[in-house]
C-alpha cells in the first residue's frame, strides 16, 4: 500500500462514527455558502427480484461548486485547503470530503458546476476516481454515495443517518432538509432547531461574534458549535467545562472554536479560552440575575398583597431554583443582599440581609417546612421562621451528622460572608489559642436550626432572692469588665472588634425551663428580648457585627447554676465571676477579659 493510500485509510478510521461524513459534508457546503441543503435516501432493488439492492445516499447544496482547478488541487489533492486562518470556515486539514468513505460505499458521484464549468467525479470503491465534463447545467455540488444493501440495513440507515444529521446539524446556519424517498408516507424533514438548552432560567447572551444560550440543570449537556456545526456535545464527567459550571447547561456557538484534527472535541487554544470566558461571564451575569429575578417572582406570588399558596409544582420549583443558587456560592450573593428570596412561614419575604441582622440579634436562624404549634408561638412573639424543605423535597448535602437543603445552604452561604470579614480575627485567637480556626462558613451553618432542636420554653421567676443576687452580680461583672478594663489586649481586642464589644446582654433574668428533660437544658437561653420561647446559644455568635446585646435568661435549676449558689454563700465574688464567665457569649468565653473579669468582681466585694 503507497503512502497516499495508508494516509487515507488512516483519515477514513479517525471518525468515531461511519455516518459522521453527513457533518462534513455539511460543513463543506456552509463554506461554500449555501443556505439550504438537501439529504435524502433512496433504495433502488436489485432488477433480479432478490433481497439486496442498492442504497443511496445524496447531500446536495446550492453553494459555490467547483470548478476544475479546485477538482485537482483541493478534492481530490489531501491536505490541500483555503480555509487556513479563516475564521468565516470552520473545516480545517482539506480531510472532510475523504470522510465518506468511511461507510464503506462501493463508489462515490460528485457532481458540481462553477464559472460556467459543470464537472462529475467518480470515486470507485478502491478510492480512484475519473473525471469528466457534464453538458448538463448542475447548480452546487451534489453527492451520491452507494453502498450495497437490503431493506433491512436501508431502514437502519435511515433512522441512523436521521439520528446523526439532528446530533450535528440541528442548530446549523443553513437550513437542512431530511427525507426517505423510498418511503411511501415520508415527508421533507426539517432538520434545524432553534438554538437553545434544556433547563431552567433560559439565558441568551451574545458577544464578538458568540452566542451562548444557558440554563441550570440537574443532568446539563454542554454543546460546542461553528457555523451552528456541533463540534462536541457532552455530558457527565468531562474536562471541557470548568468546575463552576457543573450544573449550568450551555450551548456556545462562536468562530473562534475549531475541531481538533481527530473530530473528537474542541481544540483547546487561546480562542477556546476566549470563549469559555464568555461562558463565565454569562453564567456569573445574566443567568445569575435571572435565577435570583425568577426566585423573586415565586416569592411574590405568596408574599404579595394578593398573596396565595404556592401549587405544589411552584413550591417543588422554588427549592430547586434555591438549590441551583446555592451551588453557586457565598460570593454569588454579593449584590443580592436585599432581595426577598427567603420565605417566612408567617407567608412574608425576607432578605439575606434582614436575616443577617435577626442571627447578629438572636444568635439564630429558626427554620422548618411546616407550621407547628412550636413554631405558631414563636411566631405569635415575633420571631421569624423560615420555610425549607421537606425531607421528601430536600435535594441538600449533609454537614456533619445534619442535613442542609437548599434554603438552609443559601442562608448558610449569605451569613458565612459577613463572618469572612472577621475571619482574621477568628485566626489570630485561634493562634494564641492553639485550636484550629473555625471555617466561616460552619460558624455560619451551626446558627441554623429547627425550633425543636434549640428552643426551650422559659418561666420568668422572682422567688428566690439569692439566685436573683447572683445573676445580679454577674451582670454587674459583665457590664463592668467589657470593654473598660485596663488590660491592653482586651483594649486592642476591643479596637479589632469595633468597641464597645457585644460579649454581655443587655437584661439578665432568672428562669425555670421547660421542654426537656432536667439535665438536657441548657445553662442559659438568648434572644433580642426575654420571651416565653427562648433558644439556646451557638458556640459561635456574630459578635462583632451585633447591632445590639441580647438578653438572657438563667436557668436557676441547672447543677452548675446551683452549684455557683452554694458557693455564693461563703464567696460571692468567686461565685459571681465564674458565672460570669459561663455567659459569656464567645466560645473562648472572652479569655483575653479575665483579668478584667476578675478585677470587676474583685470590685463589688
Amino acid at each position: 500500500m503507497d503512502f497516499t493510500s495508508q494516509a487515507v485509510d488512516n483519515l477514513v478510521t479517525q471518525f468515531s462514527s461511519a455516518l459522521d461524513f453527513y457533518r462534513e459534508l455539511v460543513q463543506n457546503s456552509i463554506d461554500a455558502g449555501s443556505a439550504a441543503i438537501e439529504i435524502w435516501l433512496d433504495f433502488i432493488p436489485d432488477e433480479s427480484g432478490g433481497t439486496g439492492g442498492v442504497i443511496e445516499i445524496h447531500v446536495d447544496d446550492g453553494g459555490d461548486g467547483m470548478t476544475e482547478q479546485i477538482i485537482d488541487e483541493q478534492l481530490t489533492t489531501l491536505f490541500s485547503s483555503t480555509k487556513e486562518n479563516d475564521l468565516t470556515k470552520i473545516g480545517k486539514f482539506g480531510i472532510g470530503f475523504v470522510s465518506v468513505f468511511a461507510p464503506g460505499p462501493k463508489g462515490v458521484l460528485v457532481q458540481t458546476g462553477r464559472d460556467g464549468e459543470y464537472w462529475e467525479v467518480f470515486f470507485d470503491h478502491d478510492r480512484s476516481f475519473y473525471k469528466s465534463r457534464l453538458e448538463t447545467p448542475i447548480e452546487g455540488t451534489q453527492i451520491t454515495l452507494f453502498l450495497e444493501g437490503d431493506r433491512a440495513r436501508y431502514t437502519e440507515l435511515v433512522a441512523r443517518s436521521r439520528e446523526t444529521i439532528d446530533h450535528w446539524c440541528r442548530h446549523s446556519e443553513a437550513e437542512i432538509h431530511f427525507e426517505d424517498r423510498a418511503s411511501q408516507d415520508a415527508e421533507l424533514e426539517q432538520i434545524n432547531r432553534p438554538f437553545s438548552v434544556d433547563g431552567e432560567c433560559l439565558t441568551s447572551f451574545t458577544r464578538d461574534g458568540t452566542e451562548i444560550v444557558l440554563a441550570y440543570s440537574r443532568a446539563p449537556v454542554w454543546g460546542y458549535y461553528n457555523k451552528g456545526l456541533a463540534l462536541a456535545v457532552v455530558r457527565g464527567q468531562t474536562d471541557l467545562v470548568p468546575a463552576e459550571l457543573a450544573h449550568v447547561a450551555f450551548r456556545i456557538k462562536s468562530r473562534y472554536l475549531e475541531h481538533t484534527l481527530s473530530r473528537e472535541t474542541v481544540m483547546r487554544d487561546a480562542n477556546y479560552d476566549k470563549a469559555m470566558a464568555m461562558v463565565i461571564e454569562a453564567a456569573t451575569g445574566p443567568l445569575r440575575q435571572r435565577l435570583v429575578a425568577n426566585i423573586t417572582e415565586l416569592i411574590t406570588v405568596v408574599a404579595g398583597p394578593n398573596g396565595r399558596r404556592w401549587t405544589a409544582r411552584e413550591r417543588g420549583r422554588y427549592f430547586e431554583l434555591m438549590g441551583f443558587l446555592a451551588r453557586e456560592g457565598a460570593d454569588a450573593l454579593a449584590g443580592f443582599e436585599q432581595a426577598p428570596i427567603l420565605l417566612g412561614l408567617d407567608n412574608r419575604g425576607y432578605t439575606l440581609e434582614q436575616i443577617g441582622k435577626l442571627a447578629a440579634a438572636d444568635g439564630r436562624v429558626f427554620v422548618d417546612d411546616e407550621v407547628s404549634p412550636l413554631v405558631n408561638r414563636l411566631l405569635e412573639q415575633g420571631s421569624v421562621v423560615i420555610m425549607i424543605a421537606s425531607e421528601e423535597e430536600d435535594v441538600g448535602e449533609r454537614h456533619g451528622a445534619r442535613h442542609f437543603g437548599p434554603v438552609a445552604r443559601v442562608i448558610a452561604n449569605g451569613l458565612s460572608r459577613e463572618f469572612s470579614t472577621t475571619q482574621m480575627i477568628a485566626t489570630m485567637l485561634a493562634k494564641l489559642t492553639g485550636k484550629q480556626p473555625i471555617s466561616p462558613w460552619i460558624r455560619a451553618a451551626e446558627l441554623i436550626a429547627r425550633p425543636e432542636d434549640v428552643v426551650v420554653a422559659v418561666e420568668e421567676v422572682d422567688d428566690n432572692s439569692a439566685a436573683r443576687a447572683l445573676v445580679e452580680r454577674a451582670a454587674a461583672i459583665l457590664h463592668n469588665a467589657l470593654g473598660t478594663g485596663p488590660n491592653v489586649l482586651a483594649r486592642a481586642w476591643s479596637y479589632l472588634r469595633r468597641e464597645p464589644p457585644k460579649l454581655g446582654y443587655r437584661k439578665l433574668v432568672c428562669a425555670r425551663f421547660h421542654g426537656a428533660p432536667g439535665d438536657k437544658l441548657p445553662l442559659f437561653v438568648v434572644a433580642h428580648q426575654i420571651a416565653p420561647l427562648m433558644a439556646t446559644p451557638t458556640a459561635n455568635m456574630l459578635v462583632s457585627e451585633r447591632p445590639a446585646r441580647p438578653e438572657a435568661a438563667v436557668n436557676v435549676e441547672h447543677p452548675h447554676f446551683r452549684a455557683l449558689l452554694r458557693l455564693a454563700a461563703q464567696q460571692p465574688a468567686v461565685a459571681g465571676y465564674a458565672l460570669a464567665k459561663s455567659l459569656l457569649l464567645d466560645e473562648g468565653r472572652g479569655l483575653e477579659f479575665d483579668v478584667d473579669l476578675i478585677e470587676a468582681a474583685a470590685a463589688l466585694g
